[in-house]
């Protein structure tokens, strides 16, 4: 096998990738020339390291970074400085002269650190350890197990048990006011008492209303399965409840407080039902009442509050076919601004006018830019990944597709300077999520610098497409996979790629769609990763089994044949397709027991099916040597299969080869899907 050299564009480009920090999110902004960055940094040893990046900005508007620390987890602005939490310890860090104190230690792990309005006072929400052994009875006494009663037990329960919750205030030091560097509890760590109605439990989420009131995020844990989430008040001077707040038909999470004491922001879901879908849209709770505002959102997106620029203005994202938006809403005024910005926004932190944004594309890795909200000025580039030229092209496809709802669209991407020698096509996971950003995960350029064309297609029930979202409810089979046959047939004849041979890949609902769309599409290769494939049993034995109930009912009722039509049939891949199948032993979300059970059935019925299993991954592969170990296997796989014989000539082991050195650099170790 020819090993490519150093000099070789596709080599050239993997190792630019691999020398870069890979942008995670804007931890904090300051709105005046400071902001933290999350970044997984290369070690030099083949692995990435979290880390927390400080840059500065210069008289000229250029930034540079200053300072960086590893392993940091939650992080906020503060008064003269920033609040980030590592090792258990909550750590300020002066933004004058880069000092830093330890203001806490804590007993757990920080969930949310909330800055009271007016003040320099921090609310911090810590989850500790259950105990082994509890029981209410003591007959557990002594064992490693973990006990649970009612429809919301679950492995990850026992794979993490929670314990009690704290919740500390802690001052911020004023700039040179001596204090020691580390701070007892009794001295800066006053504790709220929170009591928890039965049932429920908390989020770990946190915002102020106001000076005075605490609103923490709370589960409701209902007897059919389900869950309900609102919001539990907490009065800060006594730590007394005030009382447990739950909306008629709509979920309350992620918020965003006025900095200013005013509403709080939240992330609104309606409560679905078997027979209608979710939909998502910005909310206010207003102070003292605590009354709901749902804002109509402009062209019916689903907007996600970001932030606030001051006490009239809230920010959002909101996905609108191939972009994720940014958006201002003047509260005062009821009206919607977008706000321009050069490619899908993924984190957003916002002061002094100015909103410092994480920004990527299918075809552009993540940069982060400081843009004025105003539109009335120029970016300033914070940080970006180095990116030589791209082994292909990049075009978006809208679709009007029979079945579908509503419109729909398709991605594809195409090698330079030669015609595609096959169609690779990714489904997404969730369902929904979207391709509107670059992925380090299922990233399509390995496969174009092996000489393919990659279809990214946008089924039914995608972010973006509110539209088409009701036809894919409780609906796979024929709702979102029916559809999706057409999409990619549709793609395929318009843009010249029907006579070539096919391959589908996925994870999770990516995964399903690569297998349930197989005997219509009748692909030679299939790669499918922690696939749900038999509802009724990822219902019942999922993680989130809740999320499964709110969709398709209760697997153990009449709900049982919507389960059954909507799971994988008995005999989903055409004589003659190849199947490459993976899971992560420690997956929560779709056991891997639903991988395994369909390898088995595929052998037995004479497909070619293999199978591996990750001993140290969970629901998605984020480990880079797994990571390069999956490219190098699927690869070679197309070289051989959609060429349409057993083996590799020259040709295909080389280019093979080079796409495989792309993804073992520039893929390692990053994503959030499967």
């Amino acid at each position: 096998m020819t090993t490519p050299t150093p000099f070789d564009p596709a080599t050239a480009f993997v190792e630019a990738l691999a020398a870069e920090p890979r942008p995670k999110a804007v931890a904090a902004y300051d709105g005046a020339g400071q902001l933290l960055l999350r970044a997984d940094a290369p070690d030099g040893f083949g692995s990435l390291v979290p880390t927390l990046v400080g840059y500065r900005r210069g008289p000229a508007g250029t930034w540079a970074a200053d300072w960086s620390v590893t392993e940091a987890g939650e992080t906020i602005g503060v008064p003269g400085g920033f609040l980030y939490v590592r090792q258990r310890a909550v750590t300020f860090r002066s933004s004058h002269d880069g000092a830093e104190r330890v203001l806490a230690h804590v007993g757990g792990e920080v969930a949310a650190l909330a800055l009271r309005p007016g003040t320099a006072t921090v609310a911090c929400v810590i989850r500790t350890a259950g105990p082994l052994g509890a029981h209410p009875e003591g007959l557990l006494q002594g064992s490693d197990a973990v006990w649970s009663a009612g429809a919301e037990a679950s492995l990850a329960a026992v794979r993490r048990p929670e314990g009690a919750w704290e919740i500390r205030l802690l001052s911020v030091p004023a700039e040179g006011d001596g204090r020691e560097l580390s701070v007892t509890a009794e001295g800066d760590g006053r504790e709220l008492s929170v009591t928890v109605p039965d049932g429920a439990s908390l989020t770990g989420e946190a915002a102020w209303s106001g000076p005075d009131t605490l609103l923490l995020g709370l589960a409701h844990h209902r007897p059919d399965g389900t869950r309900r989430f609102g919001l539990l008040a907490v009065r800060a001077e006594d730590g007394g409840t005030e009382r447990s707040l739950l909306f008629d038909g709509i979920d309350l999470c992620y918020p965003v407080a006025d900095p200013d004491g005013g509403q709080v922001a939240y992330l609104g879901t309606t409560v679905p039902t078997n027979e209608a879908p979710p939909a998502q849209s910005a909310c206010l709770i207003g102070p003292g009442s605590f009354g709901l505002t749902v804002l109509k959102a402009p062209a019916g997106t689903w907007q996600r509050p970001v932030g606030w620029d001051g006490p009239g203005r809230l920010v959002c994202t909101a996905e609108d076919g191939p972009r994720r938006r940014l958006y201002a809403y003047e509260v005062a005024r009821g009206s919607w601004r977008e706000v321009p910005l050069a490619a899908s926004v993924e984190s957003v932190r916002l002061g002094g006018g100015r909103a410092a944004v994480l920004v990527s594309a299918p075809d552009t890795p993540p940069a982060v830019d400081v843009v004025p909200l105003a539109g009335d000025g120029p970016a300033e580039r914070v940080e970006a990944c180095e990116r030589p030229p791209l082994p292909g092209t990049l075009s978006y496809h809208r679709q009007a597709v029979p079945g579908a709802t509503g419109a729909l669209a398709s991605w594809l991407c195409r090698p330079s300077g030669r015609p595609a020698r096959g169609l690779v096509v990714f489904f997404h996971g969730g369902p929904f999520k979207s391709w509107t950003e670059w992925s380090w995960r299922w990233n399509p350029w390995p496969f174009v610098a092996s000489g393919y064309a990659v279809a990214l297609i946008e089924p039914p029930m995608s972010l973006g497409y509110a539209s088409a979202v009701p036809g894919g409810w409780a609906n796979w089979r024929s709702g979102i996979a029916a559809v999706a046959v057409r999409q990619v047939r549709q793609l395929r004849a318009e843009t010249g790629l029907a006579e070539l041979p096919l391959a589908l890949m996925g994870g999770s609902f990516g995964g399903y769609l690569s297998l349930s769309t197989a005997a219509a599409l009748e692909p030679r290769l299939i790669a499918s990763h922690a696939a749900p494939l038999d509802l009724a049993q990822v219902a019942e034995s999922s993680d989130v089994g809740w999320q499964w109930l709110r969709e398709y009912g209760d697997p153990g009722t009449a709900d049982q044949a919507r389960y059954r039509d909507n799971s994988l049939p008995v005999r989903p891949v055409p004589e003659g397709t190849r199947v490459l199948l993976s899971h992560g032993m420690h997956d929560g979300l779709v056991p891997p027991t639903e991988t395994l059970r369909v390898h088995r059935q595929l052998s037995r019925q004479g497909v070619r099916s293999e199978v591996a299993f990750f001993r140290s991954e969970a629901h998605p592969l984020s480990r880079p040597r797994n990571i390069r170990a999956w490219y190098r296997w699927v690869l070679t796989a197309c070289a051989g299969a959609l060429a349409g014989e057993a083996g590799n000539d020259p040709a295909d082991e080389l280019t093979g080869e080079l796409a495989a050195r792309f993804a073992e650099l520039a893929m390692g170790g990053l994503d959030d899907a499967a």
